[in-house]
């Protein structure tokens, strides 16, 4: 099932407030994260897939990238990356992932940010990456932890409301999880890290690096 919830007006107003205030873990853990794991990217053909208000686009030209194909399903989210990038070394396509076919042996690097558990076959898509890449492409990928997936409770908290422990539950009982964040309906798939992997090699890929980031104690310090 295809969801497009960043074109709903509530939700895009409170997921808008969250990046603009720096208010989520983006920048001070996964954004680090992904960028030390890359190659370099000076010359290199990339694709993008959700790309969001063209956060990656923006880091990717300054560091001399060729071009990009950026890919969203989010007319709200592409028409602010367009309003803030406008190079021709970009382009913006608007279109599901599920449905996007790229063209074989076209990129040396396809990246995707916090995306891949909003799609319901990502084996599929997987597939279709790896066709996608150059040989020795690479394919750099974040997700939302399947600990946080399995459940959707969030933190659990005593009567003062301080945090105690993150419930975990249904680990192993993959597929469709039902959330409310900013609005009712929001969509994603819980899949096992043990799933992501054997997807992965399945298709082909050759894993060199798995990473839980955590934060340093100087952001633990400034962001308690």
């Amino acid at each position: 099932m295809k969801q497009n919830i960043y074109d709903n007006s509530d939700f895009f107003a409170g997921y808008k407030e969250l990046r603009d205030n720096k208010l989520g873990l983006n920048e001070v853990i996964e954004e680090p994260a992904i960028r030390a794991l890359l190659p370099a990217l000076h010359d290199k053909s990339i694709l993008d897939l959700g790309c969001g208000f063209g956060t990656f686009e923006e880091f990717a030209l300054e560091q001399g990238a060729a071009n990009i194909l950026a890919i969203d399903i989010s007319e709200k989210m592409l028409a602010l990356a367009r309003e803030r990038i406008r190079d021709t070394r970009v382009s913006f396509v608007r279109q599901a992932l599920e449905d996007f076919v790229p063209a074989r042996h076209e990129f040396d690097l396809a990246i995707s940010s916090l995306c891949l558990h909003y799609i319901d076959d990502v084996g599929a898509l997987f597939a279709r990456i790896a066709s996608s890449l150059k040989p020795h492409g690479q394919f750099v990928f974040s997700i939302e932890h399947p600990m946080c997936t399995s459940l959707l409770d969030g933190w659990a908290k005593d009567h003062a409301e301080n945090k105690r422990h993150w419930p975990v539950d249904r680990y192993f009982e993959e597929g469709v999880r039902i959330s409310h964040w900013f609005v009712d309906g929001v969509i994603k798939y819980h899949r096992t890290i043990d799933t992501y992997v054997r997807l992965l090699a399945n298709t082909g890929f050759q894993i060199t690096a798995l990473v839980e980031p955590r934060p340093e104690e100087r952001q633990l310090a400034e962001r308690p």
